[in-house]
């Protein structure tokens, strides 16, 4: 089966080299992973750094996307025989004017798959434990959920992005400063969030990282998941978000089993930024993780 999100330690958050993570794959019985590593671009945020080969190098040098796109494509020539179909992606945050601080070597890399994500909310991560709670004391719920969904929706204009990922990040750190209201205000936006993805043909992502650190659902929640697909989203995707090898796969099997009961009739693979539509009788099981 295939993983669709995967940070190797050119992500500064993560741990594991490439190859690492590539033969965790072929051990569990993977047949498609997409390393997306992270692209923070924010300068407020002043996370905006990747690791190359044990050094820290600012986001927007050229070096680093060449030794990226180098290494992921080199891996991909190798796994292939071996059964891995190895693919290139990003994960790119969005905030607002993200467009004008995106390195330049960005649109001449040849990505597969660009995910975009929000991570923001005034230049603050809302996925991060301890800062979370810095953004949410600023807002009513109904009010991060307006700035959250604004700006997933609006950086579609960009036109840049195939896949939206954790569209209901805020659940992760937001549940337990909120409520169980954090679990409603989605709503009041799914329509604006679903014909935006329409027009601008992008899909979303069930990223299965929740379930690892005990919450009960992926992200989306599977009432978002069938209310994308109630609207007529077709496109979808599945990513583990793992860090490390070790969490490659995890949670993958529960997150299928999810998106098939939601109404969806297959998943889709990515080359060269544009989507195949795989149904569930080519999809093969892989080994129970």
């Amino acid at each position: 089966m295939f993983d669709y999100h995967i940070h190797p330690n050119y992500s500064i958050d993560a741990e594991g080299e490439v190859d690492e993570f590539c033969q965790v794959a072929l051990d569990i019985g993977l047949k498609e992973i997409a390393f997306t590593t992270h692209m923070d671009t924010d300068r407020v945020a002043e996370d905006c750094y990747v690791n190359v080969r044990g050094k820290r190098v600012d986001v927007g040098s050229s070096f680093w996307f060449e030794d990226y796109e180098s290494t992921i494509r080199t891996a991909g020539d190798h796994y292939k025989d071996l059964g891995l179909q190895v693919i290139l992606g990003v994960e790119v945050d969005c905030y607002p004017g993200v467009q004008d601080a995106l390195p330049d070597k960005f649109y001449s890399t040849d990505f597969d798959l660009i995910i975009g994500s929000v991570h923001l909310i005034d230049h603050i991560a809302i996925s991060a434990n301890g800062r979370a709670n810095e953004a949410f004391r600023k807002f009513s719920v109904e009010e991060l959920g307006e700035r959250y969904y604004t700006i997933l929706i609006d950086s579609m204009d960009l036109e840049i992005f195939d896949i939206l990922a954790h569209i209901d990040l805020y659940r992760r750190f937001g549940e337990i400063f909120y409520g169980n209201k954090i679990h409603e205000i989605w709503k009041p936006h799914l329509e604006g969030l679903s014909k935006k993805m329409l027009s601008k043909n992008v899909g979303f992502e069930v990223n299965t990282s929740p379930l690892r650190k005990g919450m009960q659902q992926p992200m989306p929640e599977e009432r978002i998941i069938k209310a994308l697909r109630r609207a007529g989203i077709d496109t979808v995707t599945v990513g583990s978000d793992a860090h490390f090898p070790a969490d490659i796969g995890k949670g993958i099997k529960t997150a299928l089993d999810m998106i098939k009961e939601s109404g969806f009739e297959g998943l889709s693979v990515y080359r060269r930024r544009k989507a195949t539509f795989v149904p569930w009788s080519d999809l093969t099981d892989e080994k129970e993780n």
